[in-house]
């Protein structure tokens, strides 16, 4: 008898067990398996659906979750997979994951908690804290807060095997903090059943609306209703679904030409520089349109182009080579970009650029040596040089080269036919003066098919550089009376040829080429010939002009990872016990345990996964041995509760800032000082690089958020793609930022409260009558920086207080100098070290005092240094060798003054020649970036040489505040007393503010 008491006994407690308090009465069965997860990363932040911050959960094949965290509640349930798509995943811009597969259920926007009290429903505010996995299974935390009270909520959701085509899942809830008086509820809509009796609970389900549908013969039902869950305590919901159809509408009919050239351009890496109408990282697709005339062989050069990659344009990064596309796909982008100005075309002929003028254009070749060279001449004087390499861009003519062809021509005005022995790769110089008897004011214009650039005064009046097809800019000039110095700069690379000086004088009807009697030259502008063509590598110097191609001589070079972990960077830091943490920005969005980084064997490094499933995280802080991650849209903190170095809680710190889901919405970081955790916020674009309109209005700016409670402020704004902050100089919080629109050039800031640093694409009308904070240092795109990233202090060597800088698709690392002005933060960017595996995307010095440098790239193109990898983790050694280089310059109330690494030879250094100084200003625009303006050379009028030879002060004439001062030392002059050449030789001096006191002499 008592055995058979305790058989009913325990059939009894079973049956409870399995039933608890069902409103209806499935049978289900409970026992779980033996968990196993379809994919490797199951648990994943990202944007779903293009929904914000959602945590997507892959139980089961036959079961995928997305809750979205803002609410704290369940978007949908489905069978199939996510579509991972996007810049972190697949390289393409402007898409971001999406949902795959059969829905059985899915809730509607919208916060569904409810608080009921007094028999009436509250809708709570609803804070995810986020979610842990133990165990292979994941606990998702919520906390609702009314009223000051808080009410936590745990829930774990499950696959639960069933039989046929049925799929179980439960959902248990586990409630704390519930005061009297007051009930949790859960708004739900439960799909997919065949019947009301397909699900199961121990709370209390009350149904409000029945739905039923009809697919494919069979019949669905959806229970739309309220959960009510048990106080303090665990509550369970079991629901056993059906499939239904995968039902997919199919566009009818055939993609017409154009529909399937976008198609085309979507599957590549177009869209991550270039926009149809606006110039972004690259040029836009209409001015590409407008620069080649749509022929044949521009068609053919343009897909060679494309495939091959190879240098560029536009400046001197090179374009990514794109050899898995096919030559079909690469013609029909061509072809389509060169239509877009079929109208322009055929209303801008040749004639109309190149009027032919009334009288005979004659060249007339001299011999430098029968030409007395202080008599003047009337016409221009013409010096060409033929180079036996590809030229691109306007190279510098040094005077050791000589031209192929010297001689004069009475008027500029050379048509395809008029070029002689010259085909290919050459450039003319046409010098002389302008003279004018009366004063008038004009328009001039430069016509040419090939780069071409025109000084007048010293001054570049127009800059129509580049390669491209026959095309004339025009600049308004006032002519005063008397002589006016002009030098014209033209280049041919292979294609059409052209060139021509023209004029539209006051009260004139027309543009017509500058008549002969305007010009003269002396017989000094004739130069000497040669047969010879000339080498054009022979001139390119890394570091002068041209970006280095090695490391730093003063660092030594070691790796930092084994050859099978393979990190795109997000983030990295040191723990206190000397091991290097390290998020990467890919489809993993992991982070990583290194230990043996410190050591010379890099095969040795010990590599551990410890967390996964983060969406982008670009910023890691170490602080009090716990590691938080800068993720897309949160702060988040890492906890390891078992001491198995395993991650077991993403702890949410902060996500209050409001976020959209446009796929450049990064968060970057991340900075800890005094309590407080800095990152910054990038703004939303469309592919190509336009800004998106609208924006949220959080985006742009410095987030603070407190590490004691993640409360949060906004400390900054004005930014558009910060991507990267760090502590530098005087341990101040310093910003590196990209250009765009209304921000004429990348940039480092030093971060003030209130600042506004320049974007108006967040809060157009708002920012009218802010006025800017200048940067720190300006960094010409191309020139010194395309892409920077984190700035750190550095403090090895001669280098103390200064600051260095990554950049993600320049590459390699830069240097600035900083000085204070009048209050504020202003100085010098040098370019400091190239000829690492990767672009670089974050830096951290090590307790072993070398520089770790992790990088990052795209696969397939777009942010990606060119001809690097995409993955990348390094360190840099102070090995104390001696490099020559400019350690500082120092702004002066009359001029500046230049620092060197090592002394200057005796007598070097003295000559004006070896110096040049150029000034411009930027100006903000809606374009993006933005023109140098008022470009001018600055005169040297007095050098002086410090008794130790380590610094020369330049005076400095026409020197004016918040303008760039960029320096360039001459590479074969300039020697150490050493005898060491300059390891670079320019410096780019942001000069907001003159300082004020005596001048030197």
């Amino acid at each position: 008898m008592r055995m058979k008491f305790l058989s009913v006994l325990l059939f009894i407690i079973l049956f409870y067990l399995l039933h608890g308090c069902s409103t209806s009465k499935i049978q289900a069965v409970s026992t779980l398996p033996v968990v196993t997860r379809p994919v490797d990363a199951w648990v994943i932040r990202s944007v779903i659906d293009q929904k914000p911050r959602m945590l997507s959960i892959a139980l089961d094949s036959n079961l995928w979750l997305a809750y979205n965290t803002q609410t704290g509640s369940l978007y949908k349930a489905w069978a199939g997979k996510v579509s991972f798509d996007g810049s972190v995943y697949t390289a393409r811009h402007g898409v971001q994951p999406t949902t795959q597969g059969v829905t059985y259920m899915q809730e509607p926007d919208g916060v569904a908690w409810r608080l009921v009290i007094n028999n009436t429903e509250i809708i709570p505010e609803v804070y995810y804290k986020g979610h842990t996995i133990t165990d292979n299974r994941v606990m998702l935390k919520y906390e609702l807060v009314y009223n000051g009270q808080k009410i936590t909520i745990e829930e774990r959701p499950e696959y639960i095997r069933s039989t046929g085509e049925q799929v179980g899942f439960e959902r248990i809830f586990t409630t704390t903090g519930v005061p009297a008086g007051t009930a949790v509820a859960l708004r739900m809509r439960v799909g997919s059943l065949t019947s009301e009796t397909d699900f199961t609970t121990d709370g209390r389900f009350s149904v409000t609306e029945k739905v039923n549908d009809e697919l494919e013969g069979k019949q669905y039902l959806a229970l739309q209703g309220l959960l009510m869950l048990n106080d303090n305590a665990k509550t369970r919901f079991y629901a056993k679904m059906v499939r239904k159809p995968n039902i997919v509408s199919e566009k009818t009919g055939t993609l017409t030409s154009e529909e399937k050239i976008h198609a085309v351009i979507a599957n590549t890496d177009c869209s991550a520089c270039h926009n149809k109408d606006m110039k972004t990282v690259g040029p836009s697709y209409m001015a590409i349109a407008r620069q080649y005339e749509n022929t044949l062989g521009n068609q053919e050069m343009l897909v060679e182009k494309i495939i091959a990659g190879g240098a560029g344009n536009w400046g001197q990064i090179p374009m990514t080579p794109h050899p898995d596309l096919s030559r079909e796909d690469a013609t029909s982008i061509v072809s389509y970009i060169l239509s877009l100005d079929a109208k322009e075309e055929q209303a801008k002929t040749s004639e109309q650029l190149m009027p032919k003028p009334d009288y005979r254009v004659a060249l007339q070749v001299l011999d430098a040596a029968a030409v007395n060279e202080n008599v003047e001449r009337p016409g221009i004087a013409i010096n060409a040089y033929q180079f036996n390499t590809k030229v691109l861009n306007l190279p510098d003519i040094t005077p050791e080269m000589r031209p192929f062809l010297s001689g004069s021509v009475n008027a500029l005005h050379l048509a395809a036919t008029d070029f002689g022995p010259f085909k290919n790769n050459f450039v003319i110089h046409a010098t002389g003066s302008i003279n004018i008897k009366k004063a008038t004011k004009a328009v001039i214009r430069l016509v040419s098919a090939g780069g071409s650039r025109l000084f007048i005064d010293g001054k570049l009046v127009i800059n129509n550089d580049g390669i491209h097809n026959l095309r004339g800019m025009e600049s308004e000039i006032i002519l005063k009376e008397g002589k006016h110095p002009f030098k014209i700069e033209y280049i041919q690379g292979q294609w059409q040829k052209g060139l021509s000086l023209q004029w539209f004088p006051y009260g004139g009807k027309e543009f017509s080429v500058m008549p002969p009697h305007l010009f003269s030259f002396t017989g000094r502008d004739i130069k000497q010939t040669q047969n010879e063509v000339i080498s054009l590598k022979n001139t390119i110097i890394p570091g002068d002009t041209f970006p280095l191609d090695s490391i730093h001589p003063a660092f030594t070079l070691t790796q930092a990872r084994p050859d099978a972990f393979q990190p795109p960077v997000g983030g990295m830091d040191f723990l206190p016990d000397g091991r290097l943490v390290v998020s990467t920005w890919d489809s993993l969005g992991a982070v990583y345990i290194l230990d043996g980084v410190q050591g010379n064997n890099p095969e040795a490094i010990k590599v551990k996964r410890i967390a996964f499933g983060l969406a982008e995280p670009l910023g890691l802080k170490v602080v009090d041995n716990e590691i938080y991650i800068m993720q897309k849209h949160e702060l988040t903190k890492l906890v390891d509760h078992n001491n198995d170095e395993i991650i077991d809680e993403y702890q949410t710190v902060c996500n209050g800032w409001k976020a959209s889901p446009n796929f450049h919405e990064f968060a970057f970081g991340l900075v800890y000082k005094d309590g407080y955790f800095y990152g910054t916020l990038a703004t939303a674009i469309d592919p190509g690089g336009a800004s998106s309109k609208p924006q949220v209005p959080d985006r742009g700016k410095v987030i603070k958020i407190s590490k004691a409670d993640g409360s949060f402020s906004f400390v900054a704004s004005g930014l558009r793609t910060p991507n990267g902050i760090g502590i530098g100089t005087d341990n101040e919080i310093f910003i590196a930022d990209n250009q765009g629109d209304w921000l004429p050039a990348n940039k480092i800031v030093h971060l003030k409260q209130d600042a506004w640093y320049g974007s108006r694409s967040v809060d157009f009308k708002g920012t009218e009558s802010l006025t800017e904070t200048q940067p720190l240092v300006y960094l010409t795109q191309d020139e010194i920086s395309k892409s920077p990233s984190q700035p750190i202090r550095m403090d090895v060597g001669p280098y103390q207080n200064q600051m260095i800088f990554g950049d993600v698709t320049h590459g390699g690392i830069k240097r600035v100098f900083v000085e204070k002005i009048s209050g504020e933060y202003q100085g010098a960017a040098f370019r400091f070290s190239q000829g690492l595996e990767v672009g670089v995307n974050r830096l951290v010095w090590g307790p072993d005092g070398a520089l770790y440098v992790g990088g990052v790239g795209m696969k397939g193109g777009g942010w990606i240094q060119y001809g690097k990898l995409t993955y990348g983790l390094q360190k840099l050694t102070y090995n104390n060798k001696p490099v020559f280089e400019m350690l500082a310059v120092r702004a002066k109330a009359n001029g500046v003054e230049i620092e060197f690494t090592e002394p200057l030879k005796e007598g070097v250094g003295l000559l004006k020649s070896d110096y040049t100084i150029n000034q411009w200003w930027f100006k903000p625009t809606a374009d993006y970036g933005g023109p140098k303006m008022d470009e001018t050379r600055l005169p040297v009028k007095k050098i002086n040489v410090s008794p130790d030879r380590r610094k020369v002060f330049l005076e400095l004439e026409g020197m004016k505040p918040k303008h760039v001062v960029y320096i360039r030392l001459n590479y074969k002059t300039i020697k150490s007393a050493n005898g060491h050449n300059l390891w670079t030789t320019e410096a780019w001096y942001t000069m907001n503010n003159i300082p004020k006191g005596a001048k030197l002499l």
